[in-house]
């Protein structure tokens, strides 16, 4: 079997064991080159491979060191600008407790002998009070970088994309990692809900038998009041004054938006200088970010008034002209690396992202 053909097989046993990381695993482009050491990723992606590693070890082992090398890449460890073999004894740790059958040399909180559960941070300031045994060898990133295959803003897309797949089935420390991706900024839910209970979606409140009321007679069920959730469209700036931080704290705010409308769909608008066709999401790496021109969201707020929304969020850096008269819609405007305190309209809400 060749090197190529291990890797592939490796790669499908990586993705049964863990579906939730299916879409990271098939990012991966394998390098393979005699300069390699075992199979170790660089921050762009590559897995380089020792022809030789590849060859010898069982394609089991290699499935787990590929699931490994994606949990650096996903937890950006190989970009934190932190290295050296403490760093990357506490990375290892953070990464294999949630893998489990690890190689023999392979760094462990159990073989450590410290705690599960921790974050590397946590197991870095540990390291300095134990000894490690000398058997255990972290990995580190590649020494060598390979080329650039994707931008930052696509690895943030997968990122995101991983993260909305990762259910109370997965470890942990998998756990914790998506919700701190997905964790927006602002309150969401909060918000949205604050609105509800001012009257601001359609319907106000209504009886419903979906959920039915908790005093019905003897043999008699009687409807509940419920207040519907507010259909919501999200105006994203993307014109080229926002950069690619900027972009992905609106990617962040958008799938907090749709948690707080349980992920049953909102529609996306896309803004620059012109209004970009309605798109129909119900996770954020969904949205495809187009514009990088000029800065014109009052085309954006005139084609947010056709799905007839009850609540409009525009994520901008505010530098834009804005619609002159109120909204039909009650409008949060969500300031993302605003310079200054740009000139938003008395009648919209406003909240900023933090950087």
């Amino acid at each position: 079997m060749s090197v190529m053909d291990r890797f592939a097989a490796a790669r499908l046993l990586a993705a049964a064991r863990a579906p939730y990381l299916a879409s990271a695993l098939f990012a991966l482009t394998p390098l393979v080159h005699e300069d390699a050491v075992g199979a170790c990723a660089d921050a762009n992606w590559n897995l380089h491979l020792s022809p030789a590693t590849a060859q010898a070890i069982p394609v089991e082992e290699l499935a787990w060191s590929l699931l490994h090398q994606v949990g650096h890449l996903l937890r950006d460890h190989l970009v934190s600008g932190r290295d050296g073999v403490t760093w990357n004894t506490a990375n290892d740790a953070e990464i294999n407790d949630d893998l489990g059958a690890a190689p023999a040399t392979a760094v462990t909180p159990d073989r450590l002998g410290l705690p599960s559960g921790l974050m590397a941070a946590d197991y870095h300031r540990l390291l300095d009070l134990i000894d490690v045994p000398s058997e255990l060898t972290p990995c580190g990133g590649a020494p060598f970088t390979g080329p650039a295959v994707m931008s930052a803003l696509e690895r943030d897309l997968l990122a995101r994309a991983v993260a909305s797949r990762i259910r109370g089935e997965a470890p942990y420390g998998w756990r914790r990692w998506a919700e701190s991706v997905l964790r927006p900024s602002v309150d969401w839910r909060r918000a949205l809900a604050f609105l509800v209970r001012r009257g601001l979606s359609r319907g106000q409140v209504d009886y419903s038998y979906r959920r039915p009321s908790r005093r019905g007679l003897p043999h008699v069920v009687l409807p509940a009041m419920v207040r519907p959730s507010p259909r919501v469209v999200v105006l994203a700036d993307t014109s080229g004054s926002l950069g690619e931080p900027a972009l992905r704290r609106v990617l962040g705010e958008i799938e907090g938006v749709l948690r707080a409308c349980g992920h049953r769909g909102v529609e996306v608008i896309c803004c620059d200088a012109a209004a970009r066709p309605v798109q129909r999401v119900t996770r954020a790496a969904e949205v495809e970010l187009v514009g990088g021109g000029g800065t014109d969201l009052r085309k954006g707020f005139e084609a947010a008034d056709a799905p007839r929304p009850d609540v409009v969020v525009a994520l901008t850096d505010g530098d834009t002209p804005w619609p002159e008269r109120r909204r039909r819609a009650h409008v949060i405007v969500c300031l993302v690396d605003a310079r200054g305190t740009p000139d938003v309209p008395p009648w919209a809400s406003v909240v900023r992202v933090a950087a």
